[in-house]
């Protein structure tokens, strides 16, 4: 429901745009449009696109992104963080904007415990609260979980989120202006599927195998999040005949694994159809080989919920409207690093079918 709303919102704004500007960025308001949705799950509210709190906490969110490849230097090199150098200062600033989206987060969890009622859970936040301020429960290792887990979750689901997925959809849409055959084709299959009295909706998602093979292929060929965030070994590890010892910080390199010429065929050709077996139906083995959000026990907690989002903000997109680039404008396939790789910036006219 609460995804559904706001793509609707979404295509609202970017026909109106598109009437009064021509032609505009969506970056900001696929920002927007994607923090509004996590944060509904997670705090039960939503923002306009304009309120002015909201953006500025999303800006910090955004330059947090920007940073944080000097965070990835100190936990590689430690010893920056001890004496005057241009690293040192990133990742000051980088602490710094930490604190200030954590205590955003935390007003949120304050707020909560004051009108939270144990016969009502609103979102996210009033879950933990209850499972953790007033079932007080212990881990499967005994350790209890104390109230401070509530703000640091919900800061880890809120902002991780928002990045990854607004990324994601700005890869999805210079894909879709980049490549006009595949927005036709995606558009016959929605036309098919569901003919245009409906919208989608996540249980179509079975019949529409060319719009998951679209998805995939963006997620792979982008590899928007090249490099996981860095993880420690708790213990000494034996890997494919390599020693690991406890304490090392590991990081996995997802863009090789997404363009490794054994595993896929040009890999540096854009083309959902790699995902589509002869008779139409999806390959499940190539699909379960693209890495985007890491593997194993301490992968994205937010996968499953990232995939269906993302699935419905494309394919009511899709359904609802025609995109087309700037003809005054060379697109380009080059990206800002940071956390996650975007798109350099591109602007786009929105009309609906």
């Amino acid at each position: 429901r609460h995804v559904v709303g706001e793509v609707q919102q979404l295509i609202q704004l970017f026909v109106e745009k598109s009437q009064s500007a021509g032609y505009f960025n969506p970056t900001s308001n696929l920002v927007v449009a994607v923090a509004n949705v996590m944060s509904a799950f997670c705090f039960g509210k939503r923002y306009s696109h304009d309120d002015q709190e909201f953006l500025s906490l999303l800006s910090k969110n955004d330059q947090f992104g920007k940073t944080v490849g000097a965070g990835s230097l100190v936990d590689v090199m430690p010893w920056l963080q001890y004496f005057p150098n241009p690293v040192r200062a990133v990742f000051e600033n980088f602490k710094g904007l930490n604190r200030d989206f954590y205590t955003f987060i935390k007003d949120k969890a304050l707020q909560h415990r004051e009108t939270f009622r144990a016969d009502t859970v609103r979102d996210i936040m009033d879950a933990f609260i209850q499972i953790i301020d007033y079932e007080k429960t212990v881990s499967d290792k005994g350790v209890k979980l104390e109230r401070e887990y509530v703000d640091s979750t919900v800061t880890d689901i809120f902002g991780a989120s928002q990045d990854t997925l607004s990324t994601a959809l700005t890869w999805i849409i210079l894909f879709l202006v980049w490549r006009s055959d595949v927005q036709e084709r995606l558009q016959h299959e929605m036309d098919r599927v569901l003919g245009r009295d409906r919208i989608p909706t996540i249980d179509d998602k079975p019949h529409m195998p060319y719009l998951t093979a679209f998805l995939f292929e963006s997620l792979r060929f982008s590899s928007f999040v090249p490099i996981t965030i860095p993880h420690c070994t708790t213990t000494d590890t034996q890997l494919n005949g390599y020693h690991i010892a406890k304490d090392t910080v590991v990081f996995v390199n997802q863009w090789s694994v997404n363009h490794d010429p054994d595993k896929w065929l040009q890999p540096e050709t854009f083309d959902p159809g790699r995902f589509l077996n002869e008779n139409g139906s999806l390959n499940q083995d190539l699909l379960s080989s693209v890495m985007i959000f890491s593997l194993g026990k301490r992968r994205c907690i937010g996968d499953e919920l990232s995939k269906m989002q993302l699935f419905l903000f494309t394919s009511i997109l899709m359904h609802q409207c025609t995109i087309t680039g700037n003809p005054t404008e060379e697109l380009t396939l080059d990206f800002d690093y940071g956390l996650t790789l975007k798109p350099k910036p591109f602007s786009i006219k929105v009309t609906l079918r």
